[in-house]
């Protein structure tokens, strides 16, 4: 699989999504945890602890109320979140343009 790059998926302020922001690192967790990513894997790639990357997790599983990983991430592609037109998953950013 291949390691998430350092892109910022497009996203370089908080993106609203219905009556909750994502932080741009909340943004980049969710595209890992989507890709299936373990918190040790992202910890690494992200350079935060894995404890911060579990509290992201359920701070944005508590906004879209989701039980576990996969339940955000099916949260996710329903809310228009995540793309469902890319490979590893990517945020759905607003443009400017």
């Amino acid at each position: 699989m291949r390691a998430m790059d350092n892109d910022q998926s497009g996203c370089e302020v908080s993106q609203p999504v219905g009556d909750c922001v994502l932080s741009p690192v909340q943004a980049r967790i969710l595209e890992g945890v989507a890709a299936g990513f373990s918190s040790g894997r992202l910890s690494r790639e992200l350079y935060l602890s894995s404890k911060t990357i579990d509290y992201h997790v359920r701070v944005m599983s508590d906004k879209l109320q989701a039980s576990n990983r996969v339940a955000l991430v099916s949260r996710a592609f329903v809310l228009q979140i995540l793309r469902a037109d890319s490979w590893p998953p990517r945020i759905a950013c607003e443009t400017g343009d």
